[in-house]
């Protein structure tokens, strides 16, 4: 098991997640693979895309343009049919923001709890995502 792999996790229900640790275990770092915020859900939030974190001069107009009123902003990293995924999803991760770190949907997992390999970020996928937990403080 390497970091970047994804697969089915067996939490609450059986989810993907996104593997931050490799190794034999016998605990692993994870994120949870979650549904695209949608618009409402956006509603006094600030999201950009994996893409979008990293180029710098992009990421700085966003956080630039979002202000002091934004309730939190983030970077949602998108997972697709290129990863393995049948249904496309995101990992979301909160920038810390006037002392506050939102929910990233991370947990540590036990190999027995990881089910089936779904597959492996690619190298540009796993850039975004390195860039956006660098950001998010959890490197």
């Amino acid at each position: 098991m390497e970091r970047g792999e994804l697969w089915w996790a067996q939490l609450d229900e059986k989810r993907p997640v996104v593997l931050l640790s490799g190794g034999t275990g016998p605990e692993f770092l994870v994120m949870q693979v979650v549904e695209p915020a949608t618009p409402s859900q956006k509603v006094g939030f600030v999201l950009m895309s994996g893409e979008q974190a990293v180029d710098v001069g992009v990421r700085r107009r966003i956080l630039e343009e979002a202000g002091p009123d934004q309730r939190a902003i983030g970077i949602e990293v998108l997972f697709g049919a290129e990863e393995g995924l049948e249904e496309g999803g995101v990992v979301r991760v909160a920038l810390p923001r006037d002392g506050r770190i939102f929910c990233t949907w991370g947990t540590t997992v036990s190999v027995e709890f990881l089910v089936e390999r779904i597959g492996v970020l690619t190298p540009a996928k796993q850039h975004e995502l390195d860039v956006a937990l660098s950001l998010a403080g959890r490197e």
